[in-house]
């Protein structure tokens, strides 16, 4: 296994320099992940394939990132096809949410994975989904089901799986930006100590399943949602300054030269996911990495740590051949056309 140590204290020099991209380019990315959304739209808010079957919902991910995105590009521009579909996404959520709270994993069994760890990453989706409508609307019940959702994440035990509980925080951290409730914050900053930080090694990587690029970069966008939701001198933010530094310095070196990122640098872990029955098969080396780009968007957003270069490489880098992506293309670029249409 790799553990080649990174510094902890700064961010490294990137090895490739990447130009800003234009505002146009990414705009037509973002449309053209909207070109293939339509085309897996089934109405009233769901889009995706139905991992069960027909009776079934698909999972709720492929609702709750395109509507991120399509908030994030409203942001940009006011389109009333964008509009229409958010509103769609966030009435059905509001329908599926479970009475607890949660929201549940419409795969593999028909039971849904009640009140498992699996539910972490499930519900903190939607409550997100559901903050942007609620932003944009004003409207009182999707702010309501958003914390519903955090509730139950705060309640629910800590996983041994830490891109989950990242999850998590990052839901407890933005719910907590828009109601200034401490209940959010404290849940997250034990979510984050006891269940994402733990296990990182000197390379500011994570060994096994978190060695995939897209999973370690989920941990650092909930590194950055509870690190800007701390104030100034807060003790937690400095504590926190040393495995965010650290998890950044990895990602910066796994970025290749056309921007993309290396997704795997686990040889047991890479090794095991080349038989052809595993789900992560379908992986190349080197990917475009949907959640890389919006965790590096997050660290622009919330942190005074400037991984502009790295960002600009990742929204310029080639598309994925793959625009569905259960909806997280969407998110990625309407979050990456959101942050470039406010730079000078």
């Amino acid at each position: 296994m790799e553990t080649h140590a990174v510094p902890r204290d700064r961010l490294m020099v990137p090895q490739h320099r990447f130009q800003r991209p234009s505002l146009s380019s990414v705009k037509a990315c973002f449309e053209k992940v909207h070109e293939a959304s339509e085309k897996v739209y089934h109405g009233g808010g769901v889009w995706g394939k139905r991992m069960l079957g027909e009776a079934y919902p698909p999972m709720y991910r492929n609702t709750a990132w395109r509507m991120i995105g399509y908030a994030e590009a409203l942001k940009v521009e006011d389109n009333e096809l964008y509009r229409k579909r958010l509103m769609e996404g966030g009435e059905y959520l509001l329908r599926e949410q479970q009475a607890n709270g949660s929201y549940l994993w419409w795969c593999y069994e028909t039971h849904g994975h009640p009140d498992t760890d699996h539910l972490l990453y499930c519900t903190a989706n939607p409550g997100v989904a559901l903050l942007e409508v609620y932003r944009l609307t004003r409207d009182e019940r999707f702010l309501a089901a958003s914390g519903r959702a955090a509730d139950w994440a705060a309640r629910h035990g800590i996983s041994r799986n830490n891109n989950y509980n990242s999850f998590a925080v990052w839901h407890l951290c933005e719910h907590n930006r828009v109601t200034g409730g401490q209940k959010c914050l404290e849940a997250a900053i034990h979510r984050n100590r006891e269940g994402a930080s733990p296990r990182q090694l000197p390379n500011g990587a994570w060994a096994g399943h978190n060695a995939w690029i897209f999973y370690h970069a989920l941990i650092i966008r909930g590194f950055a949602a509870l690190y800007g939701a701390l104030p100034d001198g807060h003790e937690i933010r400095r504590e926190l300054r040393e495995p965010v530094i650290m998890a950044l310095n990895h990602l910066i070196e796994e970025q290749r030269e056309n921007g993309h990122f290396r997704s795997c640098f686990d040889p047991e872990e890479w090794e095991k996911s080349r038989d052809p029955k595993s789900h992560y098969s379908v992986h190349k080396p080197d990917i475009f990495d949907a959640c890389a780009l919006q965790a590096l968007v997050c660290v622009q957003d919330w942190t005074d740590f400037d991984t502009t270069n790295a960002l600009c490489g990742a929204l310029a880098s080639p598309m994925p051949e793959d625009l569905d992506g259960q909806g997280m293309p969407h998110l990625a670029y309407g979050a990456g056309y959101r942050w470039l249409a406010g730079q000078k």
